[in-house]
């Protein structure tokens, strides 16, 4: 049993892997179009595990996402010199950090030269922390899937002027970006929603994209509940907080359905919520699509 919720948040940081990418054999995929497909699709990285591309995607009228201007990712505090070198040569020009001033803190962001650095912190994840070690102790009933479920309501009902400011920074500036939070799947998952909603993507192949965290992260999942486990000397049921370690449909449903609810459709939310005009919409599919 866990005596400080700290304790399960280092799992995250432990050491990554000790076997290094080479640069030359990572893709650059506006260098090569052979690289343009969904295999290539998750970025090879040291000292990440769900970093990724957002090119590619259709939209409802035939037009692609450009390759090479949109990425999404988990925390940046453990990449490798080669990662960060790979980050400028992919030719990203600004990250945008979600995480909380606590999460910061504990794990600086590295980035590499060239790169600005915008931080939009959404502090949900920070007020969950003591929650789920009051679940690791026994001290609630409620299961770890119902507290993912509620910050993904938040996403909606308390932090939409990020998510404004998020998207007003992809239509007022040409400059390629990555946005991650902390495991790159709730909050970075929610403006990678809301971003190819804009730009035309389909509410189905948003989820499925969504949905890549399971099968991009598996491996690691697997690794940190074996190392929460170990830590608890075997006195915790780490199976309780695999949903919190991974998506479920229904964590981006409940948004959807938050904004659905309060504003009649996503497209709504986008323009009313978060106060973008189509003509703001217009900008950002001129920028970002092709076709």
């Amino acid at each position: 049993m866990f005596k400080k919720a700290g304790i399960l948040f280092l799992c995250f940081a432990l050491a990554q892997c000790s076997e290094k990418i080479d640069l030359m054999d990572r893709p650059l995929h506006t260098k090569n179009n052979s690289f343009q497909t969904e295999e290539h699709r998750l970025l090879p990285m040291d000292g990440s595990h769900n970093t990724r591309e957002l090119g590619g995607y259709k939209t409802t009228d035939g037009k692609t996402i450009k390759w090479g201007k949109l990425f999404r990712s988990d925390k940046l505090s453990d990449i490798s010199k080669t990662d960060q070198a790979y980050l400028q040569n992919l030719g990203i020009k600004k990250i945008v950090d979600f995480r909380s001033e606590q999460e910061k803190a504990e794990d600086p962001n590295i980035i590499p030269t060239g790169i600005s650095y915008v931080e939009m912190p959404i502090s949900v994840d920070g007020a969950m922390r003591s929650k789920i070690e009051a679940v690791l102790k026994g001290e609630t009933d409620r299961e770890v899937q119902s507290f993912l479920i509620d910050a993904n309501k938040e996403f909606v009902t308390n932090y939409a002027d990020v998510y404004e400011n998020f998207l007003r920074g992809l239509i007022d500036e040409d400059a390629p970006t990555l946005f991650h939070c902390t495991a790159g799947k709730d909050r970075a998952g929610f403006a990678a929603a809301i971003t190819l909603i804009a730009l035309g993507v389909s509410k189905e192949d948003v989820i499925n994209d969504y949905m890549k965290t399971n099968a991009f992260t598996q491996e690691r999942i697997e690794e940190i509940l074996g190392q929460i486990e170990l830590m608890s000397l075997y006195q915790s049921d780490v199976e309780i907080l695999r949903p919190l370690l991974g998506v479920e449909q229904i964590y981006i449903e409940t948004a959807f359905r938050t904004a659905e609810d309060k504003y009649g459709s996503l497209e709504n939310f986008i323009r009313d919520g978060l106060n973008i005009s189509d003509e703001d919409i217009q900008k950002l599919r001129n920028k970002f699509l092709e076709g």
